[in-house]
This record gives structure tokens, sequence and C-alpha cells, in this order.
């Protein structure tokens, strides 16, 4: 600007003078507005939204971003002697996992431990939503809010279910197929909507005509696996108010499709091997979670999991590593891990 005014006025501006100053502060002007102008392109498409902006993006296609989710599990709470009274195990009774990190666990009804018995197990799930809430089997051992008669606590299997919120990545790809496979009435991606709408639904799939002509099955599945009765119910009341006229809908648990892992991994420098174990593991699961019924799992997207999580430097899969597609009706859990850390 200051050389296109030398050019037509034929002198030079002083730094100090007012022209200057004047050019300066218009010059500054004029690139907030093109930065803002530029932000707000890049808001208007899923590819580019910020996180905040690429929720209104979904909305607008009737999506929203799946929130954390709880693990939940049982804790096995004991006695040394049996009691001639009832010990009383009240619902928030808090356990925490004997770990750097510790995950804590509440249970979630009330409960107690029958004269003449040693143990009871009680419903529980972690205290914080998110993945970390997947506790392995006797983890659960540290009393924080237990009853003083009781001598000991563990989880005898593993807690399962928990998720963290959807990432932005995750929320991209949904709202691109949104406009790939729109709902019509009429199509597979019509029944899966309506089975997700159902509160604890994670995954559905649709295979029409199996049961005959107008059939149609909708397999689906929840954050820790199959649905119980209530809440396949609950998805078959859905389906059945708006499913298509003359057409018999059925709503079915899907099928679990086993998928190991087996894989050698280069950590980085101050993780110790449980420790990338454990993530990589947690990459995995978090991996099988997130394909729906008659997914795809691909070897490259597990990949960019395992180095999102920031613990490895590189992997390499065994020969029996293959990407593989599920059925209509099946959804991926994982199967053997097997996890080899190798030194650079």
């Amino acid at each position: 600007m200051k050389n296109t005014y030398a050019a037509q006025s034929g002198a030079e501006p002083d730094e100090a003078s007012d022209i200057a100053i004047r050019l300066r502060v218009l010059a500054g002007e004029i690139y907030n507005m093109q930065t803002s102008l530029d932000w707000l392109e890049r808001q208007l498409f899923a590819d580019t939204a910020d996180s905040d902006h690429l929720e209104l993006l979904a909305a607008q296609r009737g999506l929203e971003r799946n929130a954390a989710v709880c693990a939940r599990g049982n804790l096995r709470f004991s006695i040394s002697d049996t009691k001639t009274t009832e010990v009383i195990i009240p619902s928030g009774t808090a356990v925490a996992t004997n770990s750097d990190s510790p995950v804590l666990i509440c249970t979630t009804e009330d409960s107690s431990i029958p004269p003449g018995s040693l143990s009871v197990s009680v419903p529980a799930r972690a205290e914080q939503a998110g993945y970390r809430g997947n506790i392995r089997v006797g983890t659960a051992v540290v009393p924080v809010s237990v009853p003083a008669e009781i001598d000991s606590v563990t989880n005898p299997s593993v807690f399962s279910g928990g998720a963290d919120a959807e990432s932005d990545a995750s929320l991209r790809e949904r709202i691109r197929k949104s406009y790939l496979n729109q709902p019509n009435g009429m199509n597979a991606e019509y029944y899966i909507k309506l089975a997700k709408s159902v509160e604890g639904v994670a995954k559905a799939g649709v295979i029409a005509k199996q049961r005959g002509a107008g059939t149609v099955n909708v397999y689906v599945g929840g954050h820790s696996g199959a649905l119980s009765n209530d809440k396949l119910g609950e998805v078959q009341q859905a389906l059945d108010r708006e499913r298509e006229l003359n057409v018999d809908v059925l709503a079915v648990n899907a099928y679990p499709y086993s998928c190991d892992l087996e894989v050698t991994v280069i950590p980085k420098a101050g993780y110790e091997n449980t420790e990338v174990t454990d993530k990589i593991t947690a990459a995995f699961e978090d991996y099988l979670s997130s394909i729906d019924v008659g997914g795809r799992f691909y070897l490259s997207a597990l990949g960019r999991r395992m180095l999102d999580t920031g613990c490895i430097e590189n992997y390499e899969y065994d020969l029996s590593m293959q990407n593989r597609t599920a059925s209509g009706n099946q959804y991926f859990v994982p199967g053997d891990v097997t996890i080899e850390v190798s030194t650079p």
C-alpha cells in the first residue's frame, strides 16, 4: 500500500506521518477481515470445520456427537468368616484399581452379603466415562469407601462398554456418509438410523428378505455387546412405529465376530512395556468398537490408531493379520491379543 501511494503521489510517506499511520491501520484491518473470511469458509465444510462448528453441521444432518460412556461390570465383595447378620454394601461404594493412574469404580445399587455367605457380586460402573474404565480382570482391588466388615474386593470379570466421546474424525466421517446414504423411508440407512435413535444402541446393520419377501432384519449391538431383552424390545417398538407399510421388521442382536491382534511395536523412549501393551490393546479394542455391524476392519486404520497413542515409533503386523469384512449380521469383538514390544 505504501509503495502504491508513493508511485501515485510521487512522495515517500514518513513513518511518523499521518498517512503512514492510516495505511498501517487500514492494512491491519484488511488482514483481520481476510483472516476472518478464511476462518468462516473453513466452518462451512465438515472436512475443515472446527470442533464446535462441526457439531452444528452434524445437527443439520440430524446427527449428534456420541457422548462418552461409562464402563460397567461387577465387583465381588468378600469376608473371611460368615456372619450372623447381613453385611450391607450401599450403592456408591467405591473401589479403585491398583495402577499408576487409578480408575474409580462405584457400585450402582444397594446390596449385602447374606448371613452364612462369604461373598456377593454387585453391579458397578466406572465413575468417569471413557475408555479407561474398561479394566481387566482382578484389577479393582483397592478399597476406597468400603464397609469395614469387608476383607477383600475384586472384579471377577472385565469391565466393558466404556467409550470416549466421539472424535472429530469419526463425526466427520458420519457426516460424509449421511450425504452418501440418505435415509428415505425405504432403504437400509433409514432402519439403521431408527435403531440407533434408541439410547444404548451403538451399532446397527440391515439384511432384507432374509425371512422372505417383505421382511427386514435389523441387527443391533450395544457398546458392550448384545442388548438386553428389554432394550431389544425398545428397538422393536421404534421400528414398528416407523416401518413401511406391509413390511415385517424384526430387531435382532447381531453376532460377535472375533478378531485377533498379533503385532510387534517399537516403543518411544520413556514408556514401560506394560504401559505400551495397555495403550495398544485399548486402541485395538476402541477401533473394533467403532466399526458398525457389517463394517470393515482395515489394518491401515488400526495402525493409525496405534500411532496416535503416542507411545510407539513403529509397528509391524504378523503375516496372519489381514483386512476383514463382517457380514450384515456381525460386529467385531477382540479375540486373542499378542503384542511384542521390541527395542529399536
